[in-house]
């Protein structure tokens, strides 16, 4: 008989030094996770599991990028940029509670080890 194991909590996974995010994927996975958000290539002997755990990091990565995700300022979570639409006025665009991607860049590129 399968038997489906089925994980309802969300822990916060450190992507660089300032960058969290709150996801489902296991903590056995999480190493892959950061390689793939800091642009490592992955590794041939991963599983199926951690590969798709790089591979949504690099989804991140690239999303944060494209701005359909942002840095919150207040708590440094990487959360979807639709998410400040529901949030109060102080969070608005130009509010310096927010970060956009571009104002970080220059950060981010040293977080990330960008040349």
């Amino acid at each position: 008989m399968l038997r489906t194991v089925k994980h309802h909590n969300l822990m916060v996974v450190n992507l660089t030094e300032n960058v969290s995010v709150s996801t489902k994927i296991s903590k056995d996975n999480h190493a892959a996770l950061r390689s793939g958000f800091v642009g490592c290539p992955p590794n041939p002997r991963w599983n199926a599991t951690k590969f798709c755990a790089w591979r949504k990091g690099r989804q991140w990565r690239t999303a944060l990028a494209q701005g359909t995700m942002m840095i919150r300022a207040e708590d440094c979570m990487l959360v979807q940029a639709s998410e400040k639409e529901s949030c109060s006025d102080e969070d608005l665009p130009g509010s310096s509670r927010m970060i956009n991607f571009f104002q970080a860049s220059e950060q981010l590129s040293s977080i990330l080890q960008i040349a």
